[in-house]
């Protein structure tokens, strides 16, 4: 086996291979194309290979290469999982290559970075397009409350979604070039607007049965159902609910010293879109009377009489997304009557 660890750039690919004696088999740069990957693989010989790289935005089409390529496994390791590498004190890219090349070697590897493929990876990247555009939006219309505010006003969320805006900016007593200056940033958002109703569209067309089993837990409704498949995907991966949940950012960080455990903030490393939407459907699920909704409400209820509202609904959050692990593990739809006895 050759382990060859890779340190990514848009410039370059640094690479640093070894064989199971540790022998040096290369260490350079290559281009950052398929062609150079190709090149690199075959230079080495028909010996199989292990390839490891960090994740990051080149991660998809480096994949496919290589797996599309015979003898080569690949392993992607997540930034946050090997922070040693860029907090030590001598860290190259250089560096960087042999240390993963080593890894590789000595079977010290974090885990693997689940690769999304086919139509769920297509589902991945029209939601992350979608937050993109949204955070683009949210941008622009607090670019215009921060100007309105040096002009002494301040605009209702009604402002943003009034189909009359243009007349009622006429009406207001700021100067022309204030006026052309918001007019110019409304025109913008109405054009996310309609980029983001685009894609919304589309992701709402794509199809899976595990979305039909999400979309059967009450508050879960078709963005919603969608986002999580998209990042749960094969929910064989995962160990536990706590796992899953850990996952969707939704545990709470552990400070332990001695005998003593504190419990913090809710941890944020985890997939941020799982935990927005799951919030949102929390917030939801507390306000639905229906009988599927029931035992979830009563959770609520009885979390919030010991620990408040916001620490009520970040659990149900994190119980909507392990009912949703549960669901799809078991490939059988919500029944709240297994939910009855729920604890909190």
């Amino acid at each position: 086996m050759i382990y060859i660890g890779m340190d990514i750039s848009s410039k370059s690919f640094f690479v640093h291979g070894i064989d199971e004696k540790k022998r040096v088999l290369v260490n350079g740069e290559i281009e950052p194309t398929r062609g150079g990957l190709k090149g690199l693989i075959k230079g080495l010989g028909e010996q199989k290979k292990l390839v490891i790289f960090e994740a990051g935005n080149q991660l998809k089409w480096i994949a496919k290469t290589l797996k599309d390529m015979e003898g080569v496994e690949i392993h992607v390791v997540h930034p946050n999982e090997i922070k040693w590498i860029s907090q030590s004190s001598g860290k190259t890219d250089k560096i960087d290559a042999r240390k993963l090349a080593h890894l590789g070697r000595g079977d010290m590897l974090p885990r693997k970075v689940h690769i999304v493929e086919g139509k769920i990876r297509e589902l991945r990247e029209l939601i992350s397009a979608r937050q993109r555009l949204q955070g683009k939006r949210v941008a622009l219309i607090n670019s215009i409350r921060g100007q309105m505010k040096q002009e002494g006003h301040s605009l209702p969320a009604k402002f943003f979604q009034s189909k009359h805006w243009r007349e009622k900016l006429r009406g207001m007593k700021i100067g022309e070039v204030q006026k052309l200056i918001i007019e110019s940033f409304m025109d913008s958002i109405a054009g996310l607007v309609i980029a983001e109703k685009k894609l919304t569209e589309k992701i709402g067309t794509i199809k899976d049965k595990g979305i039909e089993l999400l979309e059967s837990i009450p508050s879960l409704g078709r963005l919603s159902s969608r986002v999580i498949i998209s990042a749960l995907d094969d929910v064989g991966r995962f160990d536990s609910k706590k796992c899953v949940a850990k996952y969707g950012a939704l545990t709470p960080r552990i400070y332990q010293s001695g005998g003593i455990t504190h419990l913090g903030r809710i941890n944020r490393d985890g997939r941020q879109e799982v935990r927005r939407v799951l919030l949102q459907c929390a917030h939801v699920i507390v306000r639905m009377r229906s009988y599927g909704a029931r035992p979830l409400r009563e959770f609520f209820e009885r979390i919030m009489k010991r620990r408040g509202k916001k620490i009520a609904i970040v659990a149900v959050a994190r119980k909507l997304l392990t009912i949703a692990y549960g669901v799809l593990k078991s490939k059988t739809a919500y029944d709240p009557s297994r939910l009855t006895g729920v604890s909190a």
